[in-house]
């Protein structure tokens, strides 16, 4: 059985994908629309057990990203389309919302999301796969994820003579629970490939020479009896760990002030003179102190992560 992972995509779409291919070692996919390197990015934990690929990617911003992220990889910064030549993207900056679609790209003008036009390349994928090195070698993943623009993207390359084993391909409006795999779902079986699960925004396929192979495991959402870490969790106890070990220096800040106070008051009592500048110093520091405890305290972070702070301490006290 594949070894367990830290699940990196939004709905655990790698967790079911790993275990299918996680035995596969130093395997290939392409990851279309794929956006950040590592924040719900479906190929990062194949990336991770060393995995490479191709990833292409329209948003300047994510593109860049991607090229100091991932390595291993090759990073094409374009918009995958039928046709090829310069194409409107409409951008919405520091999401994963982008599209080709105008009328999505409206939508959400109308929602509020600052939309920018800008003029990207678009390409073929065929051309794409060809130009480096990938069309005649053996990819195991495909991922098509362009928020509403996936039948440009599978009427651009020949699924019958190129044949990823998985594809994966989100299958819902952005935002919306509508289904859209009716416009191109029919290229896919004609292709060959067999479809496996719908998980609530992606629908998965498998090629029919591996169905026998790969069909069991990618029929089953992930589940409790998948032996994976989601790294929002991961993130969030980091955060609580980093949260408590703050306010344990900022406690000792504390304690120290109110030794210096206690040594101060015993001269007094004593009568012996008392450093009256230490004293006010000291009085000084607590106050300081009390009050980094209190905007801590006030923090989204020490909200957030009250919960996982009351299990660390639980699990201590064992």
């Amino acid at each position: 059985m594949p070894e367990a992972i830290v699940s990196f995509a939004q709905n655990r779409e790698d967790v079911v994908l790993w275990r299918a291919l996680g035995d596969v070692p130093a395997g290939r996919y392409v990851e279309v629309g794929a956006n950040h390197p590592v924040v719900h990015s479906i190929t990062k934990t194949f990336s991770d057990h060393g995995w490479s690929g191709l990833l292409v990617e329209p948003v300047p911003q994510f593109a860049q990203l991607l090229r100091e992220h991932r390595p291993r990889d090759v990073i094409v910064e374009a918009a995958v389309t039928e046709v090829e030549g310069p194409i409107e993207l409409f951008s919405i900056p520091d999401t994963g919302l982008s599209t080709l679609r105008e009328d999505f790209g409206g939508r959400h003008a109308e929602q509020g999301w600052h939309v920018d036009r800008i003029e990207v390349a678009g390409r073929r994928l065929d051309s794409l796969v060809a130009e480096h090195g990938f069309a005649d070698v053996e990819v195991h993943l495909l991922v098509v994820d362009v928020e509403g623009a996936e039948e440009g993207v599978l009427r651009s390359v020949d699924l019958r003579s190129w044949r990823p084993w998985v594809l994966v391909i989100e299958a819902t409006e952005p935002n919306r629970a509508a289904p859209t795999h009716e416009t191109w779902e029919p290229i896919v079986l004609d292709a060959g490939y067999e479809f496996c699960l719908f998980d609530g925004v992606s629908r998965f396929y498998c090629a029919a020479e591996h169905a026998d192979r790969l069909r069991a495991a990618l029929s089953v959402p992930a589940s409790a009896i998948d032996a994976f870490a989601d790294a929002r969790i991961l993130e969030l106890q980091e955060r609580a760990a980093a949260t408590e070990r703050m306010a344990d220096e900022r406690l000792a800040e504390v304690m120290r002030w109110r030794a210096a106070a206690l040594t101060t008051w015993a001269a007094d009592v004593s009568g012996r003179p008392a450093d009256r500048a230490a004293l006010e110093a000291a009085r000084s520091d607590a106050a300081w102190a009390h009050e980094e405890i209190a905007n801590i305290q006030r923090t989204v972070s020490w909200r957030v992560t009250r919960p996982l702070r009351a299990v660390r301490r639980r699990t201590k006290r064992r």
